[in-house]
């Protein structure tokens, strides 16, 4: 009932009607009021002035007893309460008891408030102004008509409206809601598909034009209904044949992921049966490779091992790098979260990578600004690999001038990164560069710029690829700057955990003071950056004259220099000429420390001091100057490790059990100068009943072998020697797998460490000298 029209209709127009009367009614009462208070004002008036005349007559004869008379004649009225006299100076000459005497009676007392109306009127005589007449009149007469007339007025205007409103309910519920309620009506019954027409007469008003399209449309959709449901029956077969087709489509969709998920786990057996199939091979040849450079070959031979050995380190990159990117795709990789010394992992990349620039004379140097933590925690495996990566490409498409990296703190990312820090790296080169539109696929899988780039420096193009699928595992990401012809910059943002307590550097370096003389600006510049972090003094000079001063200066001070640092070619001075001025100056040449490229030995054999490799890390210097102190200190000389003794003196029984004849004889080569008794078996079985058999302190365990593999070999052995209380030997897997899940199952069969294919000669010895 809420809801009707009618009510809602009969609301508004009680209220517009209840508000119109309203108005209008009190417009009346108002002029009521006003017409009442006209007339009594003039009766007042009248009476004030005929009493002002009577006064202007008595006052020259000071006859105040017929004033009186008439004051009080004229407060006989009831619609006066008081009449008041005053002099021309406003002071009372008629009051209350100021001149009546006691028998007479008094006069009404004045009083002003808001139920009396006061008139005035002057007395004048002549031209004389004699004074005034006061004359108080009550209003209580013209409130009580004005409440008279205000209940009769309001029953009329209640009996209007209601008969208004009466009248015009009748008149909209005629022209307007019933119409609307026949149409309502209607439209319920259409919608209970009950098509009916409305009947509203014959008007041709908005109304009667309402019905009529009201009734057309219900015509209209009776016959479509009534296709409708001859379509919907058509519709509702096609729609169970698409069902059933969908049915079966699902169907094969949950086959092909069933063989997709199976294709994938093929994918990875393959890829580890390859990678142990090539690895295997591969760990003779590189094997007997590295036996035969130590047996003496003229210059042609050595020439052709050369070419060998570098083709099997590049195959065995190869494999490594599609290794890396199968188990990124497959989420396999597991990241370490270790504390990175940064200055030393990007030295150490440097190393890597550093032969081809040095051959080319390229300046490879690299910076760490003084905000930048020196030590952070995160992977350093994962970013060793992507910095060779990027180093290793800068260096092989740049065939002069420079190879740089730089270390920043990531700008702008504070906010996202919580309680990490986000360091940035550019690697700088001054190289070939690339194609600004060839920018967004440089990272794509087996990318190149184009197919002369392969031909002309090689490569398959996943190792940027690798490079930005481990930035993303890693939060970070990686992108390129470049121009064809002028170099490319290569952008790594990644986050970085940190020690919560601030890291002081406990370096040898921290008493020192250095000097360091160098003609190439970016590389002396950085280092000084580095050594000014943890050193006492450094100084710099871009030339000897401004080294010279600087050490004659520094000989005259209390602090000399501890370490003098030099180029091996300064502005056309070669190192000898550059070393004996320095001598000559009463520097120590032990103290001395060039930085040369590759081709050093000849520098080494001739000179007392030190030569390293660019670019210098901290680590390097820390080695050079701890190795001067020992050798200036007599009684402090270092003593060979106890590993290296027990290498070199201790006999062991080893087992080697090894299916492969090419690998079961390079294991032989590699024991065969030291006195170590080797025993050799062909598989799991035979390696068992020969562990059985005797007492062996290193077993090598192959892991891919017929008959027993290497799982079941080492827990067979493991329960047997504790079944016997038997001593344990130390097991070292032999595997030519890649992947951590087999690394993680030999170590839970028993074995103490394992060495992946292929294995050197000082891999395999220091791991037995660490092992015992």
């Amino acid at each position: 009932m809420k809801d009707s029209l009618r009510l809602k209709t009969s609301v508004g127009t009680c209220l517009i009607l209840a508000l119109f009367f309203f108005f209008l009614g009190y417009y009346i009462i108002d002029s009521q009021k006003k017409l009442l208070e006209e007339n009594l004002y003039e009766h007042g008036k009248n009476i004030a002035s005929l009493t002002a005349r009577s006064c202007a007559e008595y006052l020259p004869r000071f006859s105040y007893f017929l004033i009186e008379d008439l004051a009080l004649s004229v407060e006989k009225s009831s619609q006066v309460a008081f009449c008041e006299i005053y002099d021309q100076d406003g002071m009372p000459i008629l009051q209350s008891g100021n001149i009546v005497y006691q028998n007479r009676k008094t006069k009404n007392t004045a009083h002003y408030d808001n139920n009396i109306m006061v008139v005035a009127h002057p007395i004048i005589n002549g031209k004389e102004n004699l004074g005034r007449v006061e004359i108080g009149l009550t209003l209580d007469q013209v409130r009580q008509d004005i409440k008279t007339k205000t209940i009769d007025l309001v029953i009329i205007l209640i009996g209007c409206m209601l008969c208004t409103i009466l009248a015009l309910d009748a008149f909209f519920r005629k022209i307007l809601i019933s119409p609307l309620s026949i149409l309502d009506n209607n439209t319920r019954k259409i919608a209970n598909r009950e098509f009916v027409t409305a009947n509203v007469g014959s008007r041709m008003d908005e109304i009667g034009r309402l019905a009529l399209n009201f009734n057309y449309m219900s015509k209209n959709l009776e016959s479509l209904y009534k296709n409708l449901e001859v379509k919907v029956q058509e519709r509702t077969h096609d729609l169970e044949a698409a069902n059933e087709k969908l049915v079966i489509s699902i169907a094969r969709s949950e086959a092909m992921a069933v063989e997709a998920e199976k294709g994938a786990v093929a994918k990875s057996q393959f890829l580890a049966a390859m990678s142990h199939e090539i690895r295997t091979p591969m760990n003779a040849i590189l094997g007997m490779a590295d036996i035969l450079a130590d047996s003496g070959l003229d210059g042609e031979q050595q020439r052709f091992l050369e070419v060998l050995q570098e083709s099997g380190e590049t195959l065995l990159h190869l494999i490594n790098d599609i290794l890396d990117l199968s188990k990124i795709e497959a989420g396999q990789v597991a990241f370490e979260h270790e504390e990175i010394d940064l200055d030393h992992l990007i030295g150490r990349a440097f190393k890597v990578t550093s032969l081809a620039g040095h051959s080319k004379g390229l300046e490879l140097a690299y910076s760490i600004k003084r905000n930048v933590p020196t030590r952070v925690i995160g992977d350093p495996a994962r970013l060793m690999q992507i910095f060779v990566n990027l180093l290793g490409n800068a260096i092989k498409f740049t065939e002069r001038g420079f190879v740089v990296l730089e270390i920043s703190l990531s700008e702008g990312r504070s906010s996202e990164l919580g309680n990490k820090i986000g360091l940035h790296f550019e690697i700088k080169d001054s190289g070939i560069g690339i194609e600004t539109d060839k920018l967004d696929s440089i990272f794509d899988r087996f990318t190149q710029e184009d197919s002369s780039t392969t031909r002309q420096y090689g490569g398959t193009g996943l190792g940027l690829s690798i490079c930005k699928s481990l930035c993303e595992a890693m939060t970070g990401r990686i992108w390129m700057e470049s121009t064809k012809g002028f170099g490319s910059s290569v952008h790594i943002d990644i986050p970085f955990a940190t020690n919560d307590v601030v890291y002081n550097r406990d370096s040898i370096l921290n008493d020192q003071s250095i000097l360091l003389i160098n003609d190439q600006n970016y590389s002396r510049e950085s280092l000084a950056v580095r050594l000014s972090a943890i050193s006492r003094k450094v100084d710099k000079a871009h030339n000897f004259e401004v080294g010279k001063s600087l050490i004659s200066e520094a000989a005259k001070g209390s602090i000399p220099y501890d370490l003098i640092i030099i180029r091996d070619n300064i502005h056309g001075w070669k190192w000898k000429k550059t070393v004996s001025s320095l001598v000559e100056l009463g520097i120590d040449e032990k103290k001395i420390i060039i930085f040369a490229n590759v081709e050093h030995h000849h520098i080494r054999d001739a000179f007392e001091g030190h030569v390293l490799l660019k670019p210098l890390t901290i680590f390097d210097l820390e080695k050079v100057v701890k190795e001067i102190d020992l050798t200036s200190n007599t009684e402090c000389k270092p003593k060979p490790s106890i590993a290296t003794v027990n290498a070199s003196t201790k006999s062991l029984n080893i087992l080697l059990i090894e299916d492969n004849k090419a690998n079961c004889l390079l294991i032989e080569l590699f024991l065969k100068d030291l006195p170590h008794l080797l025993t050799i078996t062909n598989n799991g079985q035979e390696g068992l009943d020969e562990r059985t058999k005797n007492a062996f302190d290193v077993i090598l365990m192959d892991i891919e072998m017929p008959i027993m593999d290497g799982y079941e070999a080492t827990m067979r052995i493991r329960e047997w020697e504790i079944e016997h209380q038997e001593k344990p030997a130390k097991i070292i897997a032999l595997t030519a797998h890649a992947l951590s899940e087999v690394k993680d199952k030999i170590l839970t069969a028993g074995c103490d460490c394992f060495l992946t294919k292929p294995i050197s000669k000082e891999k395999i010895i220091t791991t037995i000298s660490t092992l015992l």
